[in-house]
């Protein structure tokens, strides 16, 4: 039997912003959002990829930072919800600013999505299992069990999320409303591809 290697590779860009404080009414100074593409893979039977290859997942790389970039500049420009990568807490009186709600409410159902459909998937495998496998142990009240921890664990991740919202729109309540301003003119070449 062979090895098996992963081979991973992600790229990132920094973004320049700032934003004056709507609590202490300071300019926060430049500050940087690191924006992340999705990991890029590839699985070979060798240690080091060939140069074609290691250009192929370099590529695949640099095509999701790409789609990640141009997806934060539309949500800030066209719709004003600012990632979460733009961090929100004055560096002088340390309070949150009313701008980053739009990001944690853009994110508040994909932990819990993922959780309901890890556990339905492992549900629907034992299922499968049960009916066309010959293992004895794994009985449809165990699928059930299985569904119910994701849909839980997918209730509490709304709990939590819902929790954080309600906890950072409560404190930035009195805030302006001012918007953080951000230099696009950095990842300008990555908006242009």
């Amino acid at each position: 039997m062979g090895t098996y290697y992963r081979h991973m590779r992600s790229e990132k860009a920094e973004v320049p912003y700032s934003f004056l404080c709507e609590h202490c009414g300071k300019d926060s100074g430049p500050l940087r959002a690191v924006i992340t593409g999705m990991e890029a893979s590839d699985n070979s039977n060798f240690k080091t990829l060939n140069e074609q290859r290691e250009e192929k997942l370099c590529k695949r790389a640099h095509e999701y930072l790409v789609r990640q970039v141009k997806e934060v500049y539309k949500d800030a420009v066209e719709k004003k919800v600012f990632s979460v990568d733009f961090k929100d807490q004055c560096p002088y009186c340390h309070q949150p600013q009313s701008w980053a709600i739009s990001g944690l409410r853009k994110k508040l159902f994909e932990n819990p999505t993922v959780c309901l459909v890890v556990g339905t998937i492992f549900a629907l495998l034992a299922v499968f299992v049960h009916y066309f496998g010959d293992m004895e142990y794994v009985t449809l009240p165990l699928a059930a069990g299985i569904f119910a921890v994701g849909a839980v664990a997918a209730a509490a991740c709304l709990v939590y999320n819902m929790s954080k919202l309600g906890v950072k729109s409560r404190k930035t309540a009195s805030g302006a409303g001012q918007l953080p301003v951000i230099d696009w003119e950095a990842v300008r070449n990555l908006l242009n591809e």
